[in-house]
């Protein structure tokens, strides 16, 4: 299968540690290096393709590194607002501000034309599990985009996308 719409989450490897045994993204599972996520093999996409790329505040660059190594460009981006379950703001983990929101880099190659143009830069949602992204991504991807889509890096199911990941155990 040839795929239109490639997400991906990295398992970004951060350059400092966090005390405690279930902070920080090296407790839950294994990261990667830049260099490697640019070189990781990418599943058949068409010529015109979408790419959403998850990225982390420290690592910005790096994440322009991947979009350029896929053989994407950069078009815009989309922001989620993280709740908690009441709808309060998130109260997340920074050195310098704590997160409240991620950040998810939209490129494209090719030709591709997005099938709705009222989709919004921005969406609220309950925080889940660690990395994990709310349902709600996937509704406005799927507003944004005609599939096939296809998710790496992923660590549950999602009904209607092909997801790869070696920590995949459960519909998302």
């Amino acid at each position: 299968m040839t795929f239109a719409v490639l997400e991906a989450d990295p398992p970004w490897k951060f350059g400092d540690s966090l005390p405690g045994p279930k902070r920080g993204a090296t407790s839950h599972y294994v990261c990667m290096r830049t260099p490697d996520v640019c070189t990781f093999e990418l599943p058949p996409l068409a010529p015109d393709a979408l790419l959403l790329l998850w990225r982390v505040s420290s690592m910005q660059q790096d994440a322009l590194d991947v979009v350029r190594a896929w053989g994407f460009t950069l078009k815009t981006e989309i922001v989620w607002e993280k709740t908690t379950i009441t709808g309060k703001p998130h109260f997340g983990m920074g050195h310098y501000v704590r997160a409240s929101h991620e950040t998810c880099l939209v490129a494209t190659r090719g030709r591709w034309k997005p099938r709705s143009r009222s989709v919004r830069s921005r969406f609220s949602a309950p925080v889940g599990k660690h990395s994990q992204k709310p349902a709600a991504f996937y509704e406005l991807v799927e507003q944004l985009a005609d599939g096939p889509y296809v998710r790496l890096f992923a660590r549950a199911q999602r009904p209607g996308w092909t997801s790869f990941g070696n920590e995949i155990d459960e519909a998302a």
